[in-house]
């Protein structure tokens, strides 16, 4: 039986754990879509980490087990400012990721489950909970419809 799962909240001692998930999943991404994604040293420069997890409006809740970080997702807020649009404010899954030793194994549940927490999310002021995903994705994009994530809008792309 494997360790419990612990989901949080990170903090900026959390950086190294959470690069090497992002890592992975950058990797993920370059493989389903090479004329898209590319390799990096880096996946997220410290910087960026640290704005998110240090932000009014952001945060990265990390999946962890025995000790070590299995998987990540980060919560930004957008905010409808044009005035053709009714104003709100939805959370937005800005990246999701799962260490691939860890997949199907319930981490992704929990963690989209703490994305979702309606308490987290109203504190941070959204009414709605959005997030896109590549088409070549499709084992991502049908765990989010388990999740009960709906297609709202479509991003339409024309090669020229």
């Amino acid at each position: 039986m494997s360790a419990p799962l612990t989901i949080r909240l990170a903090t900026l001692a959390d950086y190294r754990g959470f690069l090497s998930i992002a890592q992975e999943t950058q990797e993920h991404h370059v493989a389903l879509l090479p004329d898209v994604f590319r390799s990096v040293e880096v996946a997220v420069p410290e910087d960026d980490f640290a704005r998110m997890v240090t932000g009014q409006e952001s945060c990265i809740v990390l999946a962890e087990r025995a000790g070590a970080i299995v998987g990540y997702a980060t919560l930004q807020l957008h905010h409808a400012t044009r005035d053709l649009m009714v104003p709100h404010t939805v959370a937005e899954i800005g990246n999701f990721g799962v260490s691939a030793a860890s997949r199907r194994m319930g981490v992704g549940q929990s963690l989209f489950a703490a994305c979702r927490d309606r308490e987290r999310a109203t504190a941070m002021g959204a009414r709605d909970l959005t997030l896109s995903c590549w088409e070549a994705n499709q084992e991502a994009m049908r765990f989010y419809e388990r999740m009960g994530m709906r297609v709202s809008r479509r991003w339409l792309t024309l090669d020229l």
